[in-house]
């Protein structure tokens, strides 16, 4: 059993270190599927395959983690809501290492023929379920343990700490081509950074042994307030408010994440004339600044307010974002400067999960949230980089302009919290869910 401690007693830099930790492991491990997949798509595909093809394949497995994400989420958050948010929050991450280290040392086309991609497409499915359940249980989690008042940075923080989880795996991708020839690479080097991760997931979990139950998950039980029924169903026909709050809060995560993330690479290559490597770079060098961005976001809207701030900082995003899309050139010599900018300031989405833990109560917080933010993901994870990439050759500033869409989206959604605040603050009769009477609770066990 482990040491039972709260942010009261251990402090909230250590609490969020440890939550954390395993959220950037468990992104990790999910991750450094698509850096291989050039690796993946030669060692369990038919060598007379044609290229494009096979990497269609290769891609479709990946995405397959994602059309499961959903599905695992909505379990492990019925069983947090029933069991305890602790349990889950350890299962997660156990299952993700598992599944990652299996993709490490399954057999290839080679050996098993058309077997060994059926396999590695049961392993992503494996890795989707966990993941489905990660970012809304740590979110659960963190904000049940925090003080309201640092409610901001810790959901900040926990985030970012996402986007460290895709850094390391693009450093640890470039470690193994690095160490190793490209002909190495394809006979055995590419199963190393999953070993890596595998590995580093089962230092998160062991880790995450030392966290205690949430003061108000212990509180709901000794009062008899945990839900006995389907908690989905509770939040079905009880919360749609929150829900439609949830989805609205997702997409704008969605949005940031694929396109000034995730598709920017590739927009840089096709529409602006940059080189790969050099495409690859600015990327990544937005990493360390949306951790940063994050961390500031959470830090002035436990002080001002969710609602005003993000108004206020939608705005900045708004025009960092059109200034980098608008005017960067292979030939400027401000690329990092504006992309960094940009990537500060799109720090503000890390407050998300803010408004999502705060617009469900308790008892169904873990069900609510992960219905809310698998299914918005899996449905605008899937459909923006397709919409985008069709649009991009006619329109070529369809991702400057959607970005513009989103920062509006932003404000308005601030607005709404700052003219509503009851809306994203559960109260029935007493608050049940982020409040510092959980922490008296548990400083009286």
């Amino acid at each position: 059993m482990g040491v039972q401690m709260d942010a009261k007693t251990s402090g909230l830099p250590r609490l969020l270190l440890l939550s954390g930790i395993g959220g950037t492991l468990e992104f990790f491990d999910f991750v450094i599927f698509l850096f291989l997949a050039p690796f993946i798509t030669k060692n369990f595909f038919p060598p007379d395959m044609p290229e494009w093809l096979a990497t269609v394949q290769a891609l479709g497995i990946f995405a397959a983690g994602y059309v499961f994400r959903p599905v695992g989420g909505l379990v492990m958050a019925h069983f947090g809501d029933i069991s305890g948010r602790k349990r889950v929050f350890q299962f997660s991450i156990v299952l993700m290492a598992f599944a990652t280290t299996a993709i490490a040392l399954i057999p290839t086309y080679e050996t098993l023929g058309s077997s060994a991609a059926l396999l590695l497409v049961l392993l992503r499915i494996v890795q989707g379920v966990a993941l489905g359940g990660e970012a809304p249980g740590a979110w659960t989690f963190i904000a049940e343990h925090v003080p309201a008042r640092h409610l901001g940075l810790a959901c900040s923080f926990i985030s970012s700490s996402l986007i460290v989880g895709v850094f390391m795996a693009s450093l640890v991708t470039m470690a193994a081509n690095w160490f190793f020839s490209p002909q190495e690479m394809l006979d055995y080097g590419w199963r190393v950074p999953f070993v890596v991760a595998g590995g580093l997931g089962l230092v998160g979990a062991f880790l995450r042994r030392w966290l205690s139950e949430t003061p108000v998950y212990l509180r709901a039980r000794q009062e008899r307030a945990v839900v006995n029924s389907l908690p989905l169903a509770i939040v079905l026909r009880s919360h749609w408010k929150a829900i439609s709050i949830s989805l609205v809060a997702t997409w704008i995560l969605s949005a940031v994440v694929i396109v000034t993330t995730l598709m920017t690479p590739l927009i840089l290559q096709k529409h602006y004339g940059f080189d790969a490597q050099t495409a690859l770079a600015v990327s990544a060098f937005g990493a360390p600044c949306v951790f940063v961005g994050a961390i500031a976001a959470g830090y002035l809207a436990d002080r001002i307010g969710l609602g005003s701030y993000f108004m206020a900082a939608s705005l900045p995003f708004a025009a960092t974002t059109y200034l980098f899309y608008a005017h960067v050139t292979p030939a400027s010599g401000n690329v990092y400067f504006l992309f960094g900018i940009a990537s500060f300031f799109k720090g503000m989405v890390g407050l998300v999960p803010c408004f999502m833990v705060r617009a469900f109560p308790g008892p169904v917080r873990f069900t609510g949230i992960s219905l809310a933010y698998n299914v918005a993901f899996a449905f605008f994870g899937a459909l923006t980089p397709v919409v985008i990439g069709a649009l991009l050759p006619s329109a070529s500033f369809v991702h400057l302009h959607y970005m513009m869409f989103v920062a509006a989206g932003a404000f308005l959604l601030g607005l709404y919290a700052f003219v509503r605040p009851e809306a994203v603050r559960y109260q029935a009769g007493r608050d049940e869910g982020l409040s510092n009477s959980g922490h008296e609770l548990a400083q009286r066990r």
